[in-house]
């Protein structure tokens, strides 16, 4: 659902994988998006839980705002955009 958002600004993904044990599986997923440079890909050695995980993509961004979403959240295809709309009101 992010790689499908109808936002026209530039947009940044980071997907941080921490510490998974399964790699093997998930891996044909992240060669999907290897090729889209809005995604990025942040691979933990080890699990240093959410709060750890959520801070290595903080730290990589560059950007004015920040969204956090689990792996299995789904958003319909307009949610960046109303939200950065949301930012410019003050």
């Amino acid at each position: 659902s992010i790689a499908s958002q109808d936002y026209a600004g530039k947009m940044q993904v980071y997907v941080v994988d921490d510490g998974s044990a399964n790699r093997d599986v998930v891996a044909p997923v992240h060669r999907i998006y290897a090729s889209d440079p809005r995604f990025s890909f942040i691979l933990l050695a080890n699990n240093v839980g959410k709060r750890k995980a959520q801070i290595a993509a903080i730290r990589s961004s560059s950007g004015d705002l920040v969204l956090n979403v689990d792996s299995d959240t789904i958003l319909a295809a307009d949610v960046v955009t109303k939200l950065v709309l949301k930012m410019h009101d003050p």
